[in-house]
């Protein structure tokens, strides 16, 4: 444990204190006096001693005394010495701070040329490293500041670091200590195991994102198979297979009446090698156009699918790119706020040192003798005039009080709008960057798209280009076989040519039949595999809805496992607290949590619920539970202290600041 109180503090010419000695003796008091009389200058100078900031911690501020032109006094010396028992030992800090003057070479006159800052240890000059090393080992100047100033973790610290500050204090929940707080996550164990319920959570929005995509590109791929379905409804099919077996039996029957009429002079044999060709040439020639008919239908329906990809990635293109303006349109606009909020509070700072400086003139300018003739007025009347001036004066101190106060509320509140403008930017250029980011593999992944669309219409060309089959060498080959086989039987033909010329024709006739039956019969089969394509692609759509609805539920427990966390984690950290409570999640519009660290007491909200008084006592709140936490134990200083009827008990030395209208500034011990 670490108990640190302040025993006594000597001050000079630190601000507008030329010269003041606290003494608290490690006991609570409570500082009074008016305006401006150096309540808060006591916490400026105490904290300047330790760590060389002030209350605002601020390193560089106005600690030197001014004139009444505002000007730096020159030539002066500024030391604070502060006496602290530590764990029941007295220690002694001191920081002093003087200007250097230098007269340079050829001049009469010395010039300012900085300053000098020394430091003692229980009146030991040391160095400035050592002396922040000592400080460090006593206390960590981060945890001081958070444990002395009971507007520090509620007000000053931004909300990411008070609520890892609260996960500090109760140490983190992990996943199976929340599925073991709700029996409805059981399903979850197995995955949580293997990988964190926010990165499986991630992973499932990820897939379900992926699933989606799929599922509303189906439809249209199932509607272009079913647009391709060839017409089979006029069609016969054992007609047609009974009109082709017809055909050839007639060729055949035709084929063995012209073998009949020819002699056995090789010519039957030399026409039956023609007709081969000739079957030769017909079969290569369905291969080669059903063979370029099936590449083209699967380029095109590949093409056809990144079109629909492209138009899916457009749409999500152009919704970031309104979301990337209105960030940049509201970072804009808040940044303009900023300026104009900056604006405001130096014209507030200037009023109010004007207020500030403000003095009445004194009684004996007061006319004290007749107008008339010149003699002193009675006594009586020299006192009602004292009387009335006394009053003035009274008046005068107390608007003066009263619009200093007035000036200090309002630059609270510019502050206050200043801190949350700043804020809202921090968090909008973030998400402006994510989106950009976002924007730019949307557009990247387009142009990937297009390409492919581009190489694969180039390929479409290319095979719609490719020569048909008569043009191709094996064609060439079995007609120029064909047509020496031809001459042969010409040259050896007898008168029998006629009539062999008619058979001839009656077999191609028959062909033709048989030709045109195949035609037919071929949709069927085309028929066939293009609604086996459908039925694939209807199972697939039907397969991705069931995954999608496992996913669904998946990421329902997945939010409710948040929820469940979100409880725990909230009543852990709020049985730490008296009075204080904190709401470290907000619910959205969409059903998802967002982070926060929101104090709240008494169902109202620190920043803007509660009045000062409220707020001072939640201040001491939070630091008398983070002092228990830390086991450390050190003055709290609490300024505007008058509001506050009663305050909260606290494990440490309290240094109450209140306004009151003595003139000098008064040392009570608490009661």
């Amino acid at each position: 444990m670490t108990q640190i109180k302040l025993l006594n503090m000597k001050i000079r010419n630190f601000k507008g204190v030329t010269n003041y000695e606290l003494n608290a003796d490690g006991q609570d008091i409570n500082v009074q006096g008016d305006n401006g009389t150096g309540k808060t200058t006591l916490y400026d100078a105490f904290l300047w001693c330790l760590f060389g900031k002030n209350s605002a911690d601020q390193a560089t501020f106005d600690w030197k005394p001014l004139d009444e032109q505002g000007n730096e006094i020159h030539h002066l010396e500024t030391e604070v010495v502060a006496e602290l028992e530590v764990n029941g030992k007295a220690r002694k800090l001191s920081r002093m701070t003087s200007e250097d003057w230098v007269k340079k070479r050829g001049s009469a006159t010395e010039t300012f040329d900085g300053h000098t800052t020394s430091y003692k240890i229980d009146d030991l000059s040391v160095k400035k490293k050592e002396f922040d090393e000592s400080l460090s080992e006593l206390i960590d100047e981060d945890l001081f500041k958070l444990l002395t100033n009971v507007h520090y973790f509620p007000k000053k610290m931004k909300w990411q670091d008070r609520r890892q500050t609260l996960i500090d204090m109760v140490g983190d929940i992990t996943d199976l200590d929340v599925i073991e707080k709700n029996e409805e996550l059981e399903p979850l164990k197995e995955l949580i195991e293997e990988r964190p319920a926010g990165e499986l959570k991630q992973l499932t929005e990820q897939k379900m994102k992926q699933i989606n995509k799929a599922i509303r590109g189906l439809p249209g791929r199932i509607d272009e198979v079913d647009r391709s379905l060839p017409d089979i409804e006029s069609l016969d099919r054992e007609q047609l297979e009974a009109d082709k077996k017809l055909a050839e039996d007639v060729i055949n029957s035709l084929q063995d009446k012209r073998a009949t009429l020819k002699n056995s002079d090789g010519v039957v044999e030399l026409k039956n090698k023609v007709a081969n060709l000739r079957l030769d040439y017909r079969a290569l020639a369905t291969d080669h156009e059903e063979s370029l008919n099936k590449e083209l239908s699967e380029v095109r329906e590949r093409a056809d699918q990144l079109e629909n990809d492209i138009r899916d990635l457009r749409n999500d293109e152009w919704k970031l790119k309104q979301t990337s303006d209105t960030f940049e349109r509201d970072i804009s606009n808040a940044k303009n706020e900023i300026e104009r909020l900056e604006n405001r509070k130096k014209d507030l700072l200037d009023k109010f040192y004007e207020v500030r400086e403000r003095e009445m003139e004194t009684f004996e300018e007061h006319q004290t003798s007749c107008p008339t003739c010149g003699q002193e007025l009675p006594s009586d009347e020299i006192l009602k005039l004292q009387s009335a001036y006394e009053e003035e004066v009274k008046a005068f101190n107390e608007n003066k009080a009263n619009d200093l106060k007035e000036i200090n509320a309002v630059g609270k509140e510019v502050a206050a709008n200043i801190e949350k403008q700043e804020q809202y930017v921090a968090v909008a250029e973030k998400e402006l960057i994510t989106t950009k980011e976002s924007l730019l593999e949307v557009s990247k992944e387009i142009e990937e798209l297009q390409e492919k669309v581009r190489k694969d219409n180039e390929y479409i060309r290319s095979i719609k280009s490719q020569n048909p089959f008569e043009e191709t060498d094996k064609a060439k080959e079995i007609i120029s076989e064909a047509e020496k086989l031809e001459k042969q039987i010409k040259s050896g033909q007898t008168n029998i040519e006629d009539d062999l010329n008619k058979i001839q024709a009656d077999i191609e006739a028959e062909q033709a039949k048989i030709d045109k039956a195949n035609n037919s019969l071929s949709l069927f089969s085309l028929h066939a595999r293009q609604s086996q394509r459908k039925e694939e692609l209807i199972n697939e759509e039907q397969e991705l809805s069931i995954e999608y609805g496992q996913l669904e539920q998946r990421l329902y427990l997945l939010e409710e496992f948040t929820r469940t966390k979100v409880n725990l984690l909230t009543e852990t950290i709020n049985s730490k607290f008296k009075e204080v409570k904190f709401k470290l999640f907000e619910e959205q519009i969409n059903g998802g949590l967002k982070e926060i660290c929101e104090v709240t007491m008494n169902g109202a909200n620190y920043s803007t619920g509660l009045n000062n008084a409220s707020r001072i006592n939640a201040g001491l709140d939070i630091v008398n539970t983070l002092m228990d936490h830390h086991d450390v134990y050190v003055p709290v200083f609490i300024d505007n202290a008058e509001s506050v009827n009663e305050l909260f008990d606290v494990d440490a030395q309290l240094i109450t600041l209140s306004v009151t209208n003595h003139k000098n500034l008064r040392v009570e011990v608490a009661q």
